[in-house]
């Protein structure tokens, strides 16, 4: 596996009032979720990513604002007809 590394100040995880690990967690759920959104992870392997259960992680993203259906208009007629 390799490891990204970001540069954070500290001063300004003090201002957040986040602790290193707080930061490090909510970074890789927003990263998750983007790449989920962006349709270049699944919703399966976003969640693996986040370190979370798909169940678990439909929830984070749900409170981030992301869906957890991702659906273009033509996906969502192709499931209606087939249904």
């Amino acid at each position: 596996m390799t490891t990204l590394q970001i540069p954070v100040d500290d001063r300004w995880l003090l201002r957040a009032g986040m602790t290193f690990n707080e930061l490090a967690g909510e970074l890789r759920d927003f990263l998750a979720a983007k790449l989920d959104e962006s349709g270049r992870r699944t919703l399966g392997q976003a969640a693996e990513m986040a370190g979370q259960l798909v169940w678990s992680f439909m929830e984070t993203i749900s409170r981030m604002g992301v869906s957890v259906i991702n659906m273009d208009l033509d996906m969502l007629k192709h499931d209606l007809a087939a249904a």
